[in-house]
């Protein structure tokens, strides 16, 4: 019968995660993933569940027709879609990992009284309890960081919060006891590691950490997520992709600063509004696209010479009006 290992640790900001699978053969192969501290945990905050709903419910299909026909070649179907869910985020191996021992546990076993390895259930209630503990992570962090903007220490903070959310009856994270050891993980690393038996293991430890080392966290400007801070406090945005074009919020910050100090530039006003006025001429065919290109190119030429006062701004304007 296989069995599977995962451990994970935070070690120079680096979260590292060792899986560890045993077959029957007695075969163990071990493979490794790093991710930079907390993005696995914020990743998961913003993680569409919805897009994932239907994989979940093909799990969970999957799973009661091998409980009713005993089959072998369903349960080898099922672990290729938790396979496909490992592909998106690492707290998905973690579930791959347990319900293929599971499912292998039952065919051991002959698939005698198989509901008692394979609680069904439990990937029914899952979208919804991820949407939920996704809900209470994000609370609890923006209220550390954002909400309560006072200079009352962490532990302070979520006193406060803690105390206020159980006067009102709020629905909060609840952290729980976990299995943690200290040593060397697979010959690589000495450090406390976290032996995770659920996803939920997983979203509490990296969240207490984040509390624990006090990791500041702020809403991007650009896509309101929260990010870490790290590095260069100040900064305002975060690196996550925020267009089709493949560029990161830093990077659509950084344009929107240069638009914002060019505002106050005459010579890039004028450019603009012609730039602007002649693009619109290829679509009623006054100019080919050809023509608008070495125009701008000779134009931006005008226009940074206007920037050095080679030219002056009336100068410029009389070139483009000539133009």
């Amino acid at each position: 019968m296989i069995h599977y290992e995962l451990k994970t640790c935070i070690t120079n900001g680096v979260e590292l995660y060792g899986f560890v699978q045993e077959e029957p053969n007695g075969q163990r192969m071990m493979s490794t993933r790093n991710a930079e501290f907390p993005e696995s945990l914020l990743s998961f905050l913003y993680f569409d569940i919805e897009w994932m709903r239907p994989a979940f419910q093909r799990l969970a299909d999957g799973v009661r027709k091998v409980i009713t026909e005993r089959s072998r070649e369903e349960s080898d179907r099922v672990c290729e879609v938790l396979a496909g869910m490992a592909n998106h985020h690492p707290y998905f191996v973690l579930l791959f990992l347990d319900w293929k021992y599971h499912l292998d546990r039952a065919w051991y076993l002959s698939y005698e009284f198989p509901q008692n390895y394979l609680q069904v259930e439990y990937l029914d209630e899952m979208p919804d309890n991820l949407k939920r503990l996704q809900r209470q992570a994000l609370d609890l962090l923006t209220h550390i960081w954002v909400t309560d903007t006072s200079e009352k220490s962490v532990d302070e903070k979520m006193t406060a919060y803690y105390l206020a959310a159980e006067q009102a009856g709020k629905d909060v994270f609840r952290f729980r006891p976990q299995k943690m050891n200290y040593e060397l993980m697979y010959r690589e690393t000495f450090a406390e590691f976290l032996c995770p038996d659920t996803v939920y293991d997983l979203i509490d430890y990296h969240l207490r950490e984040c509390l624990k080392r006090e990791i500041r966290m702020r809403p991007c400007k650009n896509c309101g997520r929260l990010f870490a801070v790290t590095g260069h406090g100040g900064t305002e945005y975060c690196d996550r992709p925020a267009d089709e074009k493949g560029r990161t919020c830093k990077e659509i910050g950084a344009f929107r600063v240069w638009e914002k100090s060019k505002s106050t530039d005459e010579a890039f006003k004028v450019f603009r509004r012609e730039y602007k006025k002649r693009f619109a001429w290829i679509k009623a065919g006054r100019i080919t696209k050809d023509e608008f290109y070495e125009w701008s190119e000779t134009a931006r030429e005008k226009r940074d010479e206007c920037d050095m006062g080679k030219l002056t701004l009336e100068e410029f304007e009389m070139w483009l009006k000539q133009s």
